[in-house]
């Protein structure tokens, strides 16, 4: 899953001075180290989802859930350094609410795909609204990383204009990729061998999509280093 990045300098520490770089840069890396691990644990997860795997699709389906909730976690403390931004600023302009908007949809999203992975375990049973919270995820996924590439407009160097559209390419295609799986999940298939082959082709997709959203997060980590890395060295000249 996808989480807001932008060109301004982002408050990570909720609660602490503006002035704190180190202490912001630490609360950054908190946030993208819980991103890796949700990221990895969705890798692993779409294993399970393989045919060859069935009798151990639930224990997928938890893994999908854990993840799904450290996402949740990061894009909810996303939003609310968004919304104390917007709270420290009297007018806003298009790209604050641009970020706005992408940060809103992807805690929505994410939200739509904890419901959706729990309203899928076999003890609920509500197969047909799983599928239906993850297509309505995914495009929202779609939606918001879509809107964050119009937050690309400049950089302090090349190198972190292209880290930035290395990251929105990977979350747009891997959000693209979920959204295309999550589909053929309200089909009926008549023959056995044509199912067996589509859960194969889905799996392969969910696993591609969270390899790229996994690379996505180091690609935005790696910008927000170099730029705190800038700012620290301004600082201490």
């Amino acid at each position: 899953m996808p989480h807001v990045f932008s060109n301004r300098r982002r408050i990570m520490n909720l609660t602490a001075n503006k002035k704190e770089l180190a202490s912001q840069f630490r609360w950054e890396t908190i946030n993208a180290i819980a991103y890796k691990v949700g990221g990895a644990l969705f890798v692993i997860g779409s294993y399970f989802f393989f045919p060859n795997q069935a009798q151990y699709a639930h224990v997928g389906g938890i893994i999908f859930l854990i993840a799904s909730l450290i996402y949740l976690v990061v894009n909810v403390h996303d939003m609310a350094e968004i919304r104390r931004y917007w709270k420290s600023h009297t007018a806003h302009n298009r790209q604050d609410k641009l970020e706005y908007f992408a940060g809103a949809t992807y805690m929505l999203g994410t939200l739509c795909f904890v419901l959706g992975r729990m309203a899928g375990f076999e003890v609920v049973g509500y197969p047909l609204a799983s599928a239906w919270l993850f297509i309505v995820g995914s495009l929202l996924f779609v939606f918001g990383a879509s809107t964050n590439v119009f937050l690309i407009i400049r950089a302090e160097s090349v190198e972190l204009l292209q880290l930035m559209n290395l990251t929105s390419i990977t979350f747009i295609v891997g959000s693209v990729l979920y959204a295309i799986a999550s589909v053929p999940y309200l089909w009926a298939f008549e023959s056995q061998v044509d199912h067996l082959l589509i859960l194969n082709f889905l799996a392969w997709q969910y696993m591609i999509g969270s390899l790229l959203f996994l690379l996505g997060g180091v690609f935005n980590y790696w910008r927000a280093y170099l730029l705190m890395q800038r700012k620290i060295e301004n600082k201490a000249a």
